[in-house]
């Protein structure tokens, strides 16, 4: 139970740590949109491709989006996540 919470409150100050290094959602949807789709592939990937370039489950990045740890566009009902931000989020794990 302590493991738990020890882990919850460290995804909790990297998700604070990140939102403050992040840019605004308008900010990335006019990233997305004002990218070719060469672009688009390159910087943003479906839940399912992050997964994999992660090693991590889909649903994993479900819920790294969901609690803002992950900056991903809400596109239908798919989501494509900013690849920068799930670097950053994994730097931030490692930094401690």
């Amino acid at each position: 139970m302590a493991t738990y919470r020890t882990r919850v409150t460290a995804d909790q100050r990297a998700a604070e740590q990140a939102r403050t290094q992040v840019i605004t959602d308008l900010d990335l949807l006019n990233q997305y949109l004002g990218a070719t789709i060469k672009e688009r592939e390159t910087q943003f990937a479906d839940t399912a491709r992050t997964a994999e370039i992660a090693g991590l489950s889909q649903r994993t990045i479900q819920l790294w989006i969901d609690i803002g740890l992950l900056q991903a566009l809400r596109i239908g009902k798919n989501y494509k996540v900013s690849l920068d931000s799930l670097r950053r989020y994994l730097e931030s794990r490692i930094d401690g």
